[in-house]
């Protein structure tokens, strides 16, 4: 499965965002600046985390972008989820009509031993993700805490 370069933008946000020296918020134009990334895609990421509760923003002068929630209840199917959406990974377009008309009924048994494969395996995945948060992949770096502001600046 191939998903969207955003969730790994999203990811490194977020963790930009959790190292940020006293919480202060952050122009997505400087994370843009840290991640080398495109300022107009990096504003559509954040957005959709926004979105979905996992940052909160503030256009004002001094405002910006800030963690919404604390990072340990953060994970990351939260920020998979909030860029790819919860549609289900397999989508079918019922082709097997087209394909197999001999016994429809003994067909669709068994295609719906391959569409509840494709369930189980999507349903581990996101159980997978879900077990992660923010806060573990942090936990040896508690205290280092960056002025991201002042790395722009340099």
């Amino acid at each position: 499965m191939k998903f969207k370069i955003g969730v790994e933008q999203a990811i490194y946000v977020v963790v930009i965002l959790a190292r940020q020296k006293d919480q202060q918020p952050l122009k997505s134009k400087l994370l843009s600046q840290i991640l080398q990334v495109s300022d107009s895609y990096l504003h559509k990421i954040t957005h959709q985390l926004a979105v979905h509760g996992i940052v909160a923003t503030d256009a004002s002068k001094t405002g910006g972008i800030t963690l919404a929630r604390p990072t340990s209840e953060i994970s990351l199917l939260d920020i998979f989820t909030a860029i790819e959406g919860d549609e289900s990974f397999a989508s079918w377009n019922n082709l097997r009509d087209q394909v197999l008309r001999l016994d429809q009924a003994a067909f669709d048994q068994k295609f719906d031993q391959v569409s509840l494969q494709f369930e189980r395996a999507e349903a581990k995945y996101k159980e997978t993700l879900s077990r992660l948060s923010i806060a573990d992949l942090l936990s040896d770096e508690a205290s280092a805490y960056v002025d991201w502001r002042t790395l722009a600046d340099k």
